[in-house]
């Protein structure tokens, strides 16, 4: 194998494992997040969420939550999720630039239907 590809692939390996690593980190947490009242925001389309949905969730869609950003509040725990955890990570970080705390992202709605 070309030496020049080798580092892009442990860097993507590695952020693979990351990303997997911090979902599973969240999952661990849900229970006792939806205990402290929790609100469930899935930023999936309205399409994608009329499909299938987590019971009790929200769907704000991504490119609305900045205009509908005070329809949560922000003294209970947030969780988000969408189809693959990218839209979710966005809307974690929106969430936070604007003075939101507690935060969550469980990466794909499915991974809910547990809990």
């Amino acid at each position: 194998m070309n030496e020049t590809l080798i580092y892009p692939i442990i860097a993507i390996i590695a952020f693979i494992a990351y990303k997997k690593y911090t979902q599973y980190q969240v999952l661990k947490l849900v229970p006792s997040l939806l205990e402290e009242g929790a609100q469930i925001i899935d930023v999936r389309t309205k399409e994608e969420f009329s499909l299938a949905n987590k019971e009790g969730s929200v769907n704000i869609p991504l490119d609305s939550l900045k205009n509908r950003i005070n329809e949560l509040d922000n003294n209970k725990p947030i969780i988000v999720c969408c189809a693959s955890g990218s839209r979710s990570g966005l809307a974690r970080r929106l969430l936070l630039s604007n003075g939101f705390e507690n935060v969550h992202n469980a990466g794909m709605w499915k991974s809910l239907l547990k809990f």
